[in-house]
């Protein structure tokens, strides 16, 4: 979307809460109120080309999309693209010549999608986790320990193998590992797949019950690891000279699409950081919108460049 050529300003970025606009009604009249601010701002006469998207807009199809806390809309005198949100955030609209993006960027990067592989000594159940929702996976013909003598390796062996190729069509998202540290140690040894990750754990008993409390820190170690990886990147990269905090340089290298990996200080931010990111993304670099503490590097932007492998 940031690098279509036909798209033209002004653009409306508006993002809404169902908590606080419930109805199309409500909704409506906050249309009524961009475009006050609208005609104050710019000329009247391309209110309707903005209104037109913005009315036509399914309000109430948005707020009965699973999952969806609300949604984000970004209208160009040509177009408008909406996204789902998932992330409470409040209801705000923002007129400039660039899209308001840093709100969306967070909520992406927040976004977690994996398989969770509950695994007992003589049983296991297999589940979809997409942001927090949780799905379970119907397993037909699976593996059935009392078949085996309860032989725990060779059940543990055939589990590897049918999970595998399940998914041998489409093993794109990890699967993390839930067992307690006897049977996690014992799968870890024989299971092949290649996206299994072996280094989350959990240690409380696992059940039924407990499946929100499990993705919940499954989620928190998915962010540790990320913040870590981070630093790590960056702290590599400050050693070839191939890392900045200074603003003046990371313009030019923004403009120059010489940024792989751009980290904005979401407790200090300014309009110029979000412009940042769009051009960084403009060039297919990467960007991370990140509280102080999880930042690499005291400082309100910081950027791995291109030249840095």
């Amino acid at each position: 979307m940031l690098t279509l050529d036909y798209e033209m300003g002004p653009f409306i970025s508006l993002y809404v809460t169902f908590k606080e606009i419930s109805n199309k009604n409500e909704y409506l009249n906050l249309i009524q109120n961009i475009k006050t601010k609208f005609i104050n701002k710019y000329d009247a006469s391309l209110w309707s080309k903005y209104e037109r998207k913005l009315k036509k807009f399914n309000f109430d199809r948005a707020k009965h999309v699973d999952n969806g806390t609300g949604f984000a809309l970004f209208v160009s005198v040509k177009a408008i693209h909406s996204f789902t949100l998932t992330k409470n955030t409040d209801t705000k609209v923002m007129m400039s010549d660039t899209m308001d993006i840093i709100p969306l960027i967070k909520e992406i990067e927040t976004e977690l999608h994996y398989r969770l592989l509950v695994l007992e000594k003589n049983s296991f159940r297999l589940y979809r986790v997409d942001n927090g929702k949780i799905n379970e996976f119907n397993l037909v013909n699976k593996p059935i320990s009392i078949l085996l003598d309860n032989d725990q390796n060779k059940f543990y062996q055939l589990v590897d193998e049918y999970i595998t190729d399940m998914f041998k069509d489409d093993d794109y998202l990890p699967t993390v590992l839930i067992a307690n540290d006897e049977n996690h140690n014992l799968y870890a040894k024989i299971a092949k797949q290649p996206k299994l990750l072996k280094d989350i754990t959990y240690e409380d008993d696992v059940n039924e019950d407990n499946l929100n409390d499990i993705v919940d820190k499954v989620n928190q170690q998915f962010y540790k690891a990320g913040t870590a990886n981070n630093k790590f990147n960056y702290e590599k990269a400050k050693a070839d000279n191939a890392a900045s905090d200074d603003l003046n340089e990371i313009i030019y290298d923004a403009t120059a699409g010489k940024i792989d990996t751009l980290f904005i200080n979401e407790d200090n931010y300014e309009k110029l950081y979000n412009d940042l990111a769009i051009t960084t993304i403009g060039f297919a670099g990467e960007v991370f919108v990140l509280s102080k503490e999880d930042m690499p590097v005291n400082a309100n932007c910081a950027v791995i460049n291109r030249q840095y492998v």
